[in-house]
């Protein structure tokens, strides 16, 4: 991780050396040793630091994708708004993150009806209507700051990102939970250690990648055309989340339910009738 998140963050104030490219192609080549590693160990029946079976489950390996995108995208896009808002709009840091409060209070809203009404009815549906709703406060912001560019006022900004927001908080809430909800009990530790070092990765690829296009355009266009370049992004992301949300459970896992786990492998006992009695059982498990 360290190797793929360094130059990401350092590459482009450095003018993307050749060390930049070295290092991220050594991130690759380190994941494969780690992978073979752990799998070497989980055959000799020895611990490992993350249980390899759990990237078996198509439903975790989406929703891994589904964290890549999300955090990337949310984490891009909040960094550009702040410095469009402080460098293009000569906001205050005070004034940029009071401009930029909606995001919570719509974040909030959504958590709760995500929790308390969409998730029972409509299962991994909700997160598809968040994504919805996360595309829709993008366009909607994106077109006020299009329209208006750096004269734009932070009271023309807040009903688009309580509309952001509302599906941020909306997607975010459940969305471990139905990612969970693919693996056996043994495996929930190691799958949701993976999930919260992925979420750290993607933030800091998506502050890498985002700024690196947001600044880009902006030393060519301007800010509102760097700003609206980085909200294109996150409207893709919402696409893109749409699409792997079909990937995952249609229910959120309950912690008060365990998964079954499969039957041991024991020797059947003597005698005829034990043996069949006990092929039979394993097979109906």
């Amino acid at each position: 991780m360290g190797l793929l998140v360094y130059p990401l963050i350092q590459g482009r104030e450095a003018g993307w050396p050749a060390w930049t490219y070295l290092m991220m192609a050594a991130s690759v080549v380190a994941a494969g040793l780690l992978a073979g590693w752990s799998r070497r160990r989980g055959l000799r029946g020895q611990g490992t630091l993350i249980e390899t079976s759990i990237f078996r489950h198509r439903g975790y390996s989406a929703g891994l994708a589904c964290i890549v995108v999300f955090f990337a995208g949310m984490a891009g896009t909040l960094l550009t708004l702040t410095v469009y808002l402080q460098f293009g709009e000569h906001f205050s840091a005070i004034h940029a993150g009071l401009t930029l409060a909606p995001f919570a209070a719509g974040s909030a809203v959504g958590a709760v009806l995500a929790a308390t009404v969409l998730v029972p009815r409509l299962g991994r549906g909700t997160l598809q209507v968040a994504a919805v709703l996360m595309a829709a406060g993008t366009w909607w912001l994106r077109g006020i700051i299009g329209a208006h560019g750096l004269a734009t006022s932070s009271a023309e900004l807040i009903p688009a990102q309580v509309v952001l927001g509302a599906g941020i908080g909306m997607l975010i809430s459940p969305l471990f939970d139905f990612i969970l909800a693919s693996v056996r009990d043994h495996e929930v530790g190691s799958a949701s250690g993976v999930l919260n070092a992925v979420q750290q990765l993607a933030s800091a690829i998506g502050v890498a990648a985002i700024g690196t296009v947001f600044f880009s355009t902006l030393s060519r266009s301007g800010f509102t055309a760097a700003i609206s370049r980085s909200l294109e992004i996150e409207l893709g992301v919402a696409g893109v989340l749409v699409l792997l949300a079909f990937a995952l459970p249609r229910r959120p896992r309950d912690p008060d339910e365990p998964v079954t786990e499969p039957a041991p492998e024991t020797a059947p006992a003597a005698g005829t009738e034990a043996a069949v009695r006990h092929y039979v059982d394993t097979n109906r498990r």
